[in-house]
């Protein structure tokens, strides 16, 4: 296959379109950063670099340009998102390589190469795809990186036998970075995070995602059970936009969603038959949390619940803790109904055995969190200790359990438990596989390069 400009590959091959893409990626970077002034990380992330398109409002440039501005700027740019530009960069390159590297290697060492590259990709997809060899290398980075180095030394051989030796390592240097690329989108689709909150000598086995509401309808249908029914924010949100009401025949009301408000805080109003020794809370909404330190969005909605035609009532639900849920009665049964995070229940609990918050000697600075947790899992007969520290997760199910934190008492400065980071990440490992890729490819290219120079060196001489 030639390089003309009657090849279609000939344009997704040029090096033109690269640094096209990469000015794009950048310029995509910068107004991302920007907008983090009045989104949150989180929005960002979603809006920005998981998109195929992204509106970018001129008002973005305010904060850097006049940063004491309060005038908003009107208009603005549709722009390439996040996942199009990954997605045309990865184009790019398979179609150079297409184009540009080509099978060298003939007879029966053509063959070996081939048997090499596939033995190495089965021993790799092994590590990856079985559950248990899986969590177990990952517990250690470090072991699971020089594990993938021995498989990857194979595919680098049989690249050399393939491709040739001075192209060898160039091919897995770009098959590494052609992982990264495909793992962001893995980790874009199918990626999940939550909290787990649990207090000492307690267990929970619920994982809250603090970045997504829902309505919860519980009624307690004894012997320890409950049933849950769950409006999830898309359709809360939806609903307030359209003005329609939520009619599903499986919640037990029909919800008419009057205000819904992302980020609360609350606030106190006084009573309007003037007795101002009582307050009346309610919420008051604010702009999104940055996500950059510990603040979270806390949001909250208005709703008018109807039983049929007949209306039951206005109420106020919000995440905000000290909002109880309310109570309705509704055919002789009790629905509990809140505004809480989003949660997810797992076959398994965990019971926090032991807290630890060190500090550096005379100061409150954090040295070190840690938890000693119990797993107690019926379903598999699995019962153990586990010890979880800074940088040390536990990881089982194919989630990774992260020391995030803890909660106490303030008033007397006391830990209650701790809060678990659930990460629930199928291309968690992808970073870590392709930096392998890239390193041996670099290690083979070095080598090769200098044995190249070497001869040249005793040519001469």
């Amino acid at each position: 296959m030639k390089l003309s400009k009657d090849n279609p590959l000939t344009w997704l091959a040029s090096l033109r379109l690269t640094v096209v893409l990469l000015a794009m990626s950048m310029y995509l970077i910068f107004v991302g950063t920007l907008a983090q002034v009045e989104l949150g990380i989180w929005q960002v992330v979603e809006k920005y670099f998981r998109s195929s398109f992204v509106y970018v409002p001129f008002d973005v440039f305010r904060s850097l340009l006049y940063p004491g501005s309060e005038e908003t700027w009107a208009y603005g740019h549709w722009f390439p998102g996040g996942f199009l530009i990954i997605g045309l960069l990865l184009v790019n390159l398979l179609a150079a390589h297409a184009l540009r590297y080509k099978v060298t290697g003939k007879g029966n060492m053509l063959w070996l190469g081939y048997g090499l590259v596939l033995a190495g990709t089965s021993v790799t997809a092994y590590t990856v795809l079985e559950p248990k060899t899986s969590a177990t290398i990952q517990q250690d980075v470090i072991v699971m990186m020089l594990i993938w180095a021995v498989p990857m030394t194979l595919i680098g051989v049989g690249c050399h036998y393939i491709f040739g030796s001075r192209k060898a390592g160039i091919v897995l240097i770009h098959a590494g970075i052609i992982l990264m690329l495909v793992g962001e989108y893995i980790t874009g689709i199918g990626a999940t995070e939550g909290q787990m909150w649990i207090h000492e000598q307690g267990a929970s086995n619920t994982i809250r995602d603090i970045r997504e509401a829902e309505i919860a309808f519980v009624r307690d249908l004894g012997d320890g059970k409950e049933e849950h029914i769950v409006i999830p924010q898309a359709i809360i949100e939806s609903a307030g936009e359209n003005d329609e009401p939520i009619t599903d025949t499986t919640v037990p009301v029909k919800v008419r969603v009057d205000r819904w408000m992302a980020n609360t805080e609350k606030v106190s109003v006084d009573f309007e038959d003037g007795d101002r020794t009582q307050l009346l809370w309610t919420m008051k909404e604010k702009d999104a949390a940055t996500g950059t330190e510990m603040d979270v969005d806390q949001p909250s909605v208005v709703v008018t619940l109807f039983d049929g035609e007949k209306r039951l009532g206005e109420y106020l639900l919000s995440t905000v803790g000290t909002v109880r849920p309310i109570q309705l009665e509704l055919d002789g049964q009790t629905w509990e109904v809140s505004l809480r995070f989003k949660e997810t229940h797992v076959p398994y609990t965990l019971q926090l055995v032991d807290f630890r918050h060190d500090k550096f000697t005379g100061t409150t600075t954090p040295m070190n969190y840690s938890s000693t947790l119990h797993l107690d899992a019926p379903e598999s007969g699995e019962s153990r200790d586990a010890f979880i520290k800074m940088n040390q997760p536990l990881r089982y199910d194919q989630k990774a359990f992260f020391q995030s934190g803890f909660f106490q008492q303030s008033a007397l400065n006391r830990n209650l438990g701790t809060v678990l980071q659930v990460a629930d990440n199928p291309g968690a490992w992808v970073p870590y596989l392709s930096c392998v890729v890239v390193t041996v490819g670099l290690c083979m290219h070095f080598v090769v390069s200098l044995l190249r120079y070497e001869r040249r060196a005793n040519a001469s001489a």
